[in-house]
């Protein structure tokens, strides 16, 4: 029994939405329901296939109060994705935050300028700049005629934080704040209440470098743990996408991606469970076309199929991933 009198204001809150009446608490679920059907739209296309082998295209869509995760080896394309997806996402109208823990903000700045030109010019790649140019650019030194457009489009709707440059001079050498989820919550909800209208992403790049104040972070399973159950509840609490990229496991090198598992994802369970969606980036070495032979699969799904897939082939000097992809070989699984 939570006493009227009590301090405890969140637990006094959760006490009095446990007892409101049936149709509140039934409109306030109609709600939450609505905004998390919408999902955010991306722009990329798929292929699901059945268990025919017969192949349907489809539009990925990434879902709200739910927390998606993209994962891929060392250097096999998380942050280009990352930033693909960001771009698409902004474009379709969302409103989103790039939380970068590993790259500076002006290299993700100059990725999504990449990006975008690449866009802007699917079918004359050669007028696209590429992420080093783009550095240039912001760096002064260069001309990009397409960037106030960028600006406008683009930067207005996604903030760039860099987590390493909130500082404590005092402890120059521990994470700052922005490595854990309740910071990032916070930082959002301020963000929020400044701001015409709420978040519908936070893209953070990447998962396994971040810490949590309420965890045994000398554990790297309970750091996991930790970290995971904050970032559901920042997914929850705020109903927002929260996308979060993973390193897979090194002994996964030799592994093809449609043999990937859910458990090869570095640094636990905790990490594999809390996701709604699970999309993997890897080579497949057998496909047919040697020049796209790059691939994404779901590992994971609980809104839909898992046997989903699809070929391309990324641009890493401009940062691109294109926007239709070829259907899967049959290995696909």
């Amino acid at each position: 029994m939570v006493d009227d009198e009590t301090d405890d204001a969140p637990l006094k809150a959760l006490y009095d939405q446990l007892l409101e009446l049936d149709p509140k608490h039934r409109d306030r679920m109609r709600v939450e329901a609505q905004r998390a059907g919408q999902g955010i739209r991306t722009g990329i296309t798929l292929h699901s296939k059945a268990a025919n082998n017969e192949s349907s295209e489809f539009d990925l869509w990434i879902p709200k109060y739910a927390i998606t995760m993209f994962c891929a080896r060392t250097g096999g394309g998380k942050t280009t994705w990352a930033v693909n997806l960001a771009v698409r996402m902004v474009q379709s109208g969302a409103q989103g935050m790039f939380i970068t823990l590993e790259e500076p903000g002006f290299a993700i700045r100059s990725k999504l300028m990449a990006c975008y030109s690449r866009i802007q010019n699917p079918n004359h790649s050669m007028e696209a700049i590429t992420n080093w140019e783009a550095q240039k650019v912001i760096a002064g030194k260069a001309d990009y005629f397409d960037e106030g457009k960028f600006n406008k489009e683009i930067m207005h709707h996604v903030r760039i934080v860099d987590a390493n440059t909130a500082v404590d001079l005092d402890k120059i050498c521990s994470p700052t704040v922005m490595y854990q989820p309740q910071f990032i919550a916070d930082l959002i909800k301020v963000r929020n209440s400044k701001a015409e209208r709420p978040l519908d992403f936070v893209m953070i790049d990447f998962g396994q470098l971040m810490e949590s104040m309420d965890a045994d972070n000398s554990s790297s399973y309970m750091r996991m743990k930790a970290v995971m159950q904050g970032l559901k509840n920042l997914s929850g609490a705020l109903g927002i996408a929260v996308i979060v990229g993973a390193q897979l496991q090194r002994s996964c090198a030799s592994v093809p991606i449609w043999e990937w598992e859910p458990e090869m994802i570095r640094d636990g369970s905790d990490m594999e469970q809390a996701a709604s969606l699970i999309i993997a980036i890897g080579q497949d070495k057998d496909y047919h076309d040697k020049e796209c032979n790059m691939a994404t699969r779901f590992l994971k799904n609980r809104h839909g199929p898992k046997r989903v897939a699809g070929m391309f082939n990324i641009e890493f000097d401009k940062c691109f991933i294109p926007n239709n992809g070829r259907i899967p070989s049959d290995d696909a699984a």
